[in-house]
């Protein structure tokens, strides 16, 4: 039987020390095949232990996941006992992450000052000790009760920005890091900057979209307050309760209600996307009435279509089942897809047309709510963002038909959420069909 490689590598070093005796220099004479054979074999095998190690860290989307990935591969690597990572703020390190022998450091602060610590954050290179007594006097004293001998330490830069410093420890008595060490701990370094960066650039986002959400919902119910008691003394004016009005006065009273309709459903609007952020929405499910649910519709879209001079009718096809469904979140949806047909349709009409659908794949009866317009229809290029939040179709003039960029966002995912869908048909000059299709019973 074949020896193994590594044994192989043993005859051959073996080989090479005798030959040292000869009257000949073995460096002149060509690598041996089993010297060739040897060196690949410790580059396939360093080349798939980095893979495991650039996958593990890239698998982490949490910053101290990765500094904890880290500490814990870097012992693996460095034949180590303890690992560290320190971050620096100001004039001051304080230690994040600790595995080993090391883990009693975890969230001690220390000035940076004369430590090594400081030296690789300065200087950003690689700097290797044999003990602590090289370190700082605060350090020279407490690593030796940990046990603590050669360390190593590195810079974790990426893209131009230092995250921290990484500490590799052995206990005291073993040997000093080599430079075959450093090079491959400094690209495990480098691999857990750049996953750092990611991981970071990650958290910035949630933050900021947290942020924007927590915003846009405090906003909303700060302006729900004032246009709740805007409809009351509306409504209050249009019953003429306050005394008589002419007709001129009614219209204005008229166009009063529909803008404050119309103020209000933007708001519902931005209320439900800041609890879709927050997965805090659930269905309130009861049974629904699919004709009552259709006249409601009828006091927000009317007054905008003929405000534009368009037609709008809805169509309900007779002998439609009760619905068992949370009955506001489907006028939601209806009331956004209607807004959008009379949005963008300049003459023609929009209709709302309400039909049995096909079942669902586990034989649940739907009903199909189809909403077409005569308007200016989708290019093929809008489609694939039609539905992301904030977003606006761009073959639209200038300074027109601008609004949240939520409704048809929200549709979708309140679809989903009651079990259903949206279906699109659309050409650009010949209008569109949205419609959705929800389960009779959620």
């Amino acid at each position: 039987m074949k020896a193994s490689l590594p044994k192989r590598r043993a005859a051959v070093q073996s080989s090479r020390m005798s030959s040292q005796h000869s009257s000949h220099d073995p460096a002149h004479f060509p690598a041996s095949t089993e010297d060739l054979l040897y060196s690949d074999y410790r580059k396939t095998e360093e080349l798939g232990t980095l893979r495991q190690v650039a996958r593990a860290l890239a698998a982490e989307t949490n910053s101290q996941s990765v500094l904890q990935t880290l500490c814990q591969l870097s012992m693996v690597r460095g034949r180590a006992s303890g690992a560290a990572v320190a971050e620096l703020s100001g004039d001051n390190g304080v230690y994040v992450a600790c595995a080993g022998r090391t883990i009693d450091l975890l969230s001690m602060t220390f000035p940076l000052e004369g430590t090594i610590t400081g030296r690789v954050a300065n200087e950003l290179r690689a700097i290797t000790i044999l003990s602590p007594d090289a370190s700082s006097p605060f350090f020279a004293e407490l690593l030796p009760r940990l046990g603590i001998g050669p360390i190593l330490l590195l810079p974790l830069l990426a893209n131009g920005q230092l995250f921290g410093v990484l500490s590799i420890s052995r206990d005291a008595g073993h040997p000093q890091f080599d430079e075959t060490d450093e090079e491959r701990l400094g690209v495990m370094a480098d691999l857990a900057a750049l996953a750092l960066w990611k991981a970071r650039l990650l958290e910035d986002a949630r933050s900021a979209d947290a942020a924007k959400t927590s915003l846009l919902a405090t906003l909303s119910h700060e302006l729900r307050t004032p246009l709740t008691a805007l409809e009351g003394y509306s409504e209050l004016l249009e019953d003429q309760i306050l005394g008589p009005l002419s007709a001129e006065q009614q219209d204005v009273v008229m166009r009063l209600r529909t803008v404050g309709r119309h103020l209000g459903s933007l708001i519902e609007d931005i209320l439900t996307y800041a609890s879709l952020e927050a997965d805090r929405l659930t269905a309130r499910n009861a049974t629904v009435r699919v004709p009552e649910l259709l006249d409601s519709l009828h006091p927000f879209i009317e007054p905008l279509a003929r405000e534009k001079g368009i037609e709008f009718s809805i169509d309900l096809e007779p002998g439609l089942p009760s619905m068992h469904t949370d009955e506001a979140r489907v006028r939601q949806i209806l009331l956004n897809l209607c807004q959008n047909a009379v949005k963008f349709t300049e003459e023609g009409a929009v209709s709302v047309r309400v039909t049995r659908g096909s079942p669902l794949a586990d034989g649940a009866a739907t009903v199909r709510f189809a909403v077409r317009d005569s308007g200016i229809g989708i290019e093929p290029t809008d489609m694939q963002r039609l539905f992301r939040p904030f977003s606006q179709i761009e073959n639209v003039p200038a300074g027109r038909h601008r609004g949240t960029g939520l409704g048809l966002y929200i549709a979708r995912r309140l679809a989903t959420m009651l079990g259903g869908r949206i279906e699109v048909v659309s050409r650009p000059g010949e209008g569109s069909v949205f419609t959705l299709v929800v389960p009779v019973t959620h």
